[in-house]
């Protein structure tokens, strides 16, 4: 570790943090003698250190689409996040629109009474 006494962990759990310490400072060491190398220009490397695993993501992301397979939960889950809670909505906010509009039509809401009125 960095010279310091800890007494809460046990022998292993600090043998695998001085590991993981170390594998930082390797790669840490391995990026920085990439990013500063003054003859990176010249080589025609160019002028960024590429990441293989950032490269990975890019190119699952960008090749996303072709490998989607569409399923029955696929569908499932798609109506349930964008059709279902539309109808559901509607059928709460339209149900409450006609029950009112119904009271106010027959006269059981007086105009007084009722809150969204006109001043």
């Amino acid at each position: 570790m960095s010279g310091r006494e800890t007494f809460d962990i046990s022998p292993v759990q600090r043998k695998i943090l001085e590991e993981r310490q170390k594998r930082a400072t390797a790669l840490r060491h391995d990026y920085l003698q990439q990013r500063l190398n003054p003859f990176r220009h010249a080589l025609g490397i160019g002028g960024t250190v590429e990441d293989p695993a950032i490269l990975r993501f890019q190119a699952h992301r960008a090749t996303m689409y072709e490998r989607f397979k569409p399923t029955w939960g696929n569908a499932a889950f798609s109506f349930s996040v964008t059709i279902l809670p539309m109808i559901i909505g509607y059928i709460i906010v339209g149900g409450d629109k006609d029950r009112t509009e119904h009271k106010r039509r027959t006269g059981q809401v007086s105009y007084h009474d009722r809150e969204d009125k006109f001043l």
